[in-house]
């Protein structure tokens, strides 16, 4: 089964089922920005700066009160919840293209996440003094960004769902086939998951161990589901992995 039919019947599921395989949904540039006028866009974006990260490199800390938004020029950035006692949960992972610390700049509150480089990291950086304004000169943006906050609440209510009430072979085989999505690249019929998500950050992601996560992973490549190619996970059966989902 090739890629783009994954991504075809992804498509045809229920939009639950959709938003519940990744912790948060991706908030893309354009998107955003398509809601103010060519005018004002152009106007925003004159103020905008740019930095470089380098891998690794803190952009910010969780409780920071220093409010910017920005979007990944290249590179990834690695947003994550780090507790008192040094556990780490990855939240999400933000591509090139994608937005991050849009809800930060609009209610002004300190950050809720920690946001680090993953690599090589280029941003293009708006802070609230100079978008605010803009946003109160032309409310009518304000109804489109109040809808997509909406439904970026209805996304963080699915993951509830999906990391406190399904299982792990049903929560991971929905990762996969979103990772298929993200980061697959088609071969000889399958499809190679090149990710650079580790067993342990797949952990992070679903709320549970490494260990369980190589069980379980060791169990689809004894069903004939997946197979490892290196650190890669490669895709053999798609629609067994979607009965697991829950998405057939």
């Amino acid at each position: 089964m090739s890629k783009q039919r994954i991504i075809d019947l992804i498509k045809e599921t229920s939009p639950q089922s959709l938003s519940a395989q990744n912790l948060v949904d991706r908030l893309q540039y354009d998107e955003f920005f398509s809601l103010f006028a060519p005018a004002v866009r152009e106007q925003i974006l004159a103020k905008a700066l740019y930095k470089n990260y380098r891998p690794k490199e803190i952009v910010y800390h969780r409780g920071d009160s220093d409010v910017f938004m920005g979007v990944v020029m290249t590179g990834r950035l690695r947003m994550s919840i780090v507790e008192e006692d040094g556990r780490s949960v990855l939240v999400s992972l933000v591509e090139v293209g994608e937005l991050f610390g849009e809800t930060a700049l609009l209610d002004g509150l300190p950050r809720t996440t920690d946001a680090e480089a993953d690599t090589e990291t280029r941003l293009m950086l708006l802070r609230r003094d100079d978008f605010l304004p803009a946003l109160k000169e032309h409310p009518e943006a304000m109804l489109g960004i109040i809808q997509m906050l909406c439904h970026r609440l209805r996304i963080y209510l699915d993951t509830i769902d999906l990391l406190g009430l399904q299982n792990l072979s049903r929560r991971l085989a929905r990762m996969l086939l979103r990772l298929a999505v993200d980061y697959g690249d088609e071969h000889n019929g399958q499809i190679i998951i090149r990710s650079g998500l580790n067993q342990s950050l797949l952990g992070q992601k679903l709320a549970t161990s490494r260990e369980s996560i190589n069980k379980q992973l060791k169990d689809f490549a004894a069903a004939g589901l997946i197979s490892f190619k290196g650190s890669e996970i490669v895709l053999l059966k798609i629609e067994g992995l979607q009965h697991i989902a829950g998405l057939l």
